[in-house]
């Protein structure tokens, strides 16, 4: 039986540890020791810690051997190579920065190709210790759009912004969306065991396109959307804009490109909307992320709309119109921030 025996001087420097701030591991390696002295043998031990008798007895011939070194844990491996680490996480930055999708699998054979051997979990720890997640990727049209112009139009904007702000005019954005039977998939919280699953519908015939107008800017911010169970033209563009609520100052309409917002149609009722005091803004091409109303359309298909399938022809867009309806209840009421002096 392996017993270890104190001294005085040993017994109390032991008591002294165990009341400072330890690890659960080492804790329970002085308490071993103190309960071996005390004339334990190692599977009571083993039974009182909730360990292995061998484990127990691994411990008490390291004590006997080494003294008070053998109570601080292990070093789980060798001292980190932090100039290796450096050289891993610059490897992953390079190889992140590449237009492509990674998983950790593919970033561990890209590191094995430039003589980095690392499997897919030490590669996840690298890429978590980076601040790197697992992500849903998006889509982007900037690779398109001309810088120049995309920077002018936020400049024009911006004192638009201001403008409005101050009450000088009513600025919208405007766009289309289309809405299916059943929506794109998005997050639920969901019981173990019990997915979220959505009835597939068939989408031919039955979308719903909505136009939509959104004012963020001034004391009360509003959204006006149209709905029908067919495809927009010029002529229901502008029936949507004179519909537009009447106001005492200029009312401006920021737009995209579309076929249907730059028609001949349209060019030639332009002339009559300016009559109207309603103003057209064409933001240059692939610029979605100028137009404010695009996040709206977004918030609305994929919060808005809890239920995501339909059967009936008419649910789609009953739920359509309740959903830009309840959003436009609780618009937040936006700040301009910084923004360019107006003119």
């Amino acid at each position: 039986m392996i017993r270890t025996m104190l001294d005085d001087d040993t017994r109390d420097q032991l008591r002294a540890i165990r009341r400072t701030d330890l690890p659960a591991k080492a804790r329970d390696r002085i308490e071993m020791v103190i309960l071996s002295d005390a004339g334990w043998p190692a599977p009571r031990i083993a039974r009182h810690l909730g360990r292995h008798p061998q484990t127990v007895r691994d411990l008490l011939r390291s004590f006997n051997a080494r003294g008070a070194a053998a109570l601080r844990p292990f070093p789980s491996g060798p001292d980190p190579d932090a100039e290796r680490a450096d050289r891993v996480e610059a490897a992953l930055r390079e190889l992140l920065a590449k237009r492509r999708t990674w998983t950790s699998r593919q970033l561990a054979e890209a590191l094995a190709g430039r003589g980095v051997g690392l499997g897919s979990r030490q590669v996840r720890r690298h890429l978590r210790r980076m601040g790197a997640r697992y992500r849903r990727t998006g889509s982007t049209l900037r690779h398109e759009q001309d810088p120049e112009k995309a920077e002018r139009a936020g400049g024009v904007l911006a004192n638009l912004k201001a403008r409005a702000a101050a009450g000088r005019l009513k600025l919208y954005y405007l766009d289309e969306c289309g809405f299916a039977p059943t929506l794109p998939t998005a997050c639920s919280w969901a019981l173990p065991g019990d997915g979220k699953l959505v009835e597939y519908e068939a989408p031919q015939g039955r979308r719903v396109n909505a136009i939509a107008a959104y004012r963020p800017y001034g004391p009360a911010p509003r959204l006006v959307a149209f709905t029908a169970e067919r495809t927009w033209d010029a002529h229901d563009l502008l029936g949507f804009l004179g519909a537009l609520p009447p106001a005492k100052v200029p009312r401006v309409v920021v737009l995209d490109n579309a076929g249907l917002h730059t028609g001949r149609v349209v060019r030639s009722a332009r002339a009559g909307l300016t009559r109207r005091v309603i103003h057209l803004y064409y933001l240059p091409p692939y610029s979605p992320e100028l137009n404010e109303v695009e996040p709206v359309s977004r918030q609305v298909k994929y919060q808005e709309m809890p239920r995501c399938s339909y059967t009936s022809r008419l649910g789609p867009r009953e739920a359509v119109e309740a959903a830009f309806d309840g959003y436009g209840r609780s618009l937040p009421r936006k700040s301009p921030g910084r923004l360019r002096p107006a003119a």
